[in-house]
């Protein structure tokens, strides 16, 4: 059965994260995995890594952790993507779920966050079937806050 794990990004699975696709009505929701990359290499707070299925790049996912932060904002995800033609396959799930297990091992892990926007339904529905609450807070006047107590 394949794999899926949450990889550190190198220079060989970077370039295959840049060429990940979405679906059509995802293109202008999520920031482009370039973006996320370059992102990370000025705020050191970002970690960027490649989402695999066995050896095969098949998403992408950015973690925050900022430790100045107050407790439901120190670990957050900024960026998730699945590519089109791995999605609606549980693949997505099980790397959440992953990256969600990543953050749990540290002790000061209470809450993840993460934001959408209010009218992408079927990202709300996502995250609220791993836990994440709707907060009704928004980001940045864009975006609603989800987060999972851990």
């Amino acid at each position: 059965m394949a794999q899926i794990s949450i990889q550190e990004l190198t220079t060989k699975n970077m370039y295959k994260c840049l060429k990940l696709k979405l679906a059509e009505d995802q293109v202008n929701r999520i920031a482009p995995n370039v973006y996320s990359i370059a992102e990370s290499k000025v705020n050191p707070n970002f970690t960027p890594y490649a989402i695999h299925l066995d050896e095969e790049v098949i998403g992408f996912v950015m973690t925050d952790y900022d430790p100045n932060e107050i407790e439901e904002r120190k670990y957050w995800i900024p960026r998730f993507m699945i590519d089109v033609s791995y999605q609606s396959r549980g693949h997505g799930k099980e790397a959440m779920q992953q990256v969600v297990e990543m953050f749990k091992k540290n002790d000061d892990c209470h809450y993840i966050g993460l934001s959408t926007e209010p009218d992408n339904y079927s990202a709300l529905r996502f995250y609220e079937s791993l836990g994440f609450v709707n907060t009704g807070e928004m980001l940045e006047e864009s975006e609603v806050i989800l987060l999972l107590k851990v």
